[in-house]
């Protein structure tokens, strides 16, 4: 086995072990890297976030940390989850959000939350779709 087999061996191994524990369980670097990786799996989007992009700034300072906010308007339904951290955005619609609670079967999964205000993420969203990525 050559070195760079070993260290994705080594990596693979890592990753399956943080895993094991789910969004509320484990320490929150492992949370964090099990949810990514699930939301991601699953089809939701990443967006980055960056001085170029104000009002997905001010969408993720509205997503409580830890929590998968969704948010609905003329029967769309969509899920957005932020990382602060990797100054990203986590968007997915109601097919995603299936899979990700499907995948994450027997874990902890991150509390859900209605939106109380809906408008910043339609508007943010809009643009995203206007604009594109």
């Amino acid at each position: 086995m050559n070195p760079k087999n070993g260290f994705i061996a080594a990596m693979l191994l890592f990753l399956f072990t943080i895993l094991l524990h789910g969004c509320a369980g484990g320490q929150p670097l492992q949370r964090l890297v099990v949810t990514e990786y699930l939301l991601e799996e699953a089809g939701f989007q990443k967006w980055e976030v960056n001085m170029e992009t104000p009002k997905r700034q001010a969408l993720m300072q509205n997503i409580p940390k830890g929590k998968i906010v969704t948010y609905q308007r003329n029967g769309e339904t969509y899920h957005a989850y932020s990382d602060e951290a990797a100054q990203t955005l986590y968007i997915g619609d109601e097919v995603a959000y299936q899979r990700y609670l499907g995948m994450a079967r027997g874990r902890q999964l991150c509390e859900r939350l209605d939106a109380t205000e809906s408008a910043p993420f339609w508007s943010c969203f809009d643009e995203y779709q206007t604009r594109g990525r």
